[in-house]
């Protein structure tokens, strides 16, 4: 388990699959957190399954944490790293808040920190990036709040509600990530 101030991040169980599945089918969940297979149940015990293994288990190419509010430990999101590069020492980052009123209740700031201590000083990666599509302009904003950087965008990348949309690539180096003055004063709050 990893833990935060408001959130504890937990490796996924075959009994998460039913949680995970409402949020998966949820449309708005959908467009900010694409990191699963399928919808369908059973698809989605498998993807459990084959997840297993330690956090720090150098084959595995995806890492997926089920977020629990820290007060109660109550499910509210998923998170991932994926396509975790380890020769070149990067990886995507995704977050996702299942639950539609914890969405905007201050967790994304305590989750993205304990995910992003993980890559940077878990897993020694060098750089995390994230995938944005332009119709999730709050978690672009929230992003670049942050500290990610902009490093491009492809057009008509992704094709959701009828229509093309364009997708915005965000990236973060340790080292910007160390010079954040948010997170030290975040990691002292009580």
């Amino acid at each position: 388990m990893l833990k935060g101030k408001k959130v504890i991040l937990r490796t996924l169980e075959a009994a998460d699959a039913e949680i995970l599945q409402k949020w998966y089918m949820d449309k708005d969940f959908r467009q900010a957190y694409d990191a699963y297979d399928s919808i369908d149940l059973e698809s989605i015990k498998e993807e459990i399954a084959q997840s297993q293994g330690g956090i720090y288990d150098p084959r595995l190419d995806k890492l997926t944490f089920l977020v629990l509010r820290a007060r109660d430990q109550v499910p509210i999101g998923v998170c991932c790293l994926r396509n975790i590069d380890r020769l070149n020492g990067n990886a995507e980052l995704l977050l996702g808040i299942g639950e539609k009123d914890m969405r905007l209740a201050g967790f994304g700031l305590d989750l993205l920190i304990v995910l992003l201590d993980l890559a940077y000083y878990g897993l020694g990666l060098q750089k995390t990036y994230m995938r944005i599509l332009e119709s999730q302009p709050y978690g672009l904003q929230n992003a670049l709040k942050f500290g990610y950087k902009p490093e491009g965008h492809l057009r008509n990348q992704a094709f959701v509600d009828g229509k093309y949309a364009n997708v915005f690539f965000l990236g973060m180096l340790r080292s910007e990530y160390e010079k954040l003055s948010i997170v030290p004063k975040w990691k002292k709050r009580s």
